[in-house]
């Protein structure tokens, strides 16, 4: 039988260097031309939201947005408030509160360009979704992001149900989800929407029982992997798709409940 035409696959650019290629693998990763993450990022108030997020664009280690972005906006409805954040004002372009115009007025700018000359830049958001509509021009963001040269979009908020549109959760490349979550009904509906890429809703809150013991803890899902990968903070790798890499003998997926209302009460 007579074989039929082979699909040629496309080279990329090679005019531009890729100035992400170092970033350390257990990150999100942004490397490549056109490269970018998409980054949800689930965790009550006071459980290290804004550390991370400083650590992601002023550490060293991380991406160094100071750096290697060209551009990197802050749109944040608590920064003022927040002393975490007090680096992040001084170093990038903060606004704080979501408006449409903002986000439509960075896609302009960043259209103005040939898409191989656009600069390259990060987004974050910050503890805006649940007060901004379904319609609102940053949850199409989420869909469209790389093209338009936005290399790192974070999405950060304290909650998952009600707040996060069904836009960002099926365009998020990686998902962060810290602790401890005192709300067993929307850490259950976080591993219903996730669970089953890591061998269903039960094993994916065993995973997230082993990778929390402390307060500040968080587990990393790279949803850009195949299989898809899970890691305790961003060390260790505890779950290659449905494959635990970690002993759960012994852990019940109810037991966060209890640790983390042991944690309140003290």
């Amino acid at each position: 039988m007579e074989s039929g035409p082979k699909i040629i696959p496309v080279k990329d650019p090679t005019e531009k260097d890729d100035r992400f290629s170092h970033i350390h693998p257990h990150l999100p990763n942004i490397s490549g031309y056109g490269g970018g993450a998409c980054v949800l990022m689930i965790a009550p108030v006071k459980c290290g939201k804004s550390t991370i997020i400083n650590n992601l664009l002023l550490n060293k280690d991380f991406y160094d947005a100071q750096e290697n972005f060209d551009d990197t906006y802050v749109i944040s409805n608590t920064i003022a408030n927040d002393i975490t954040s007090r680096f992040l004002k001084d170093a990038f372009d903060v606004y704080d509160s979501y408006d449409d115009r903002t986000v439509s007025d960075i896609i302009k700018y960043q259209k103005g360009f040939d898409k191989i000359d656009q600069p390259q830049c990060a987004i974050v958001i910050d503890d805006c979704l649940g007060s901004i509509k379904r319609e609102a021009k940053v949850n199409h963001l989420a869909s469209r992001f790389r093209h338009y040269g936005i290399r790192l979009l974070i999405f950060s908020s304290q909650k998952f149900t009600g707040s996060v549109s069904p836009i960002i959760r099926a365009n998020a490349t990686n998902v962060i989800v810290g602790s401890p979550f005192p709300n067993r009904r929307e850490l259950g509906k976080i591993s219903e929407e996730y669970g089953d890429l890591f061998g269903g809703p039960d094993q994916f809150l065993k995973l997230y029982q082993y990778a929390t013991p402390n307060r500040y803890d968080f587990i990393h899902l790279d949803l850009q992997s195949n299989p898809p990968l899970m890691y305790k903070n961003f060390d260790e790798v505890i779950a290659v798709g449905e494959k635990s890499m970690v002993p759960l003998n012994g852990i019940k997926g109810d037991l966060f409940q209890e640790k983390n209302k042991n944690i309140d009460e003290q």
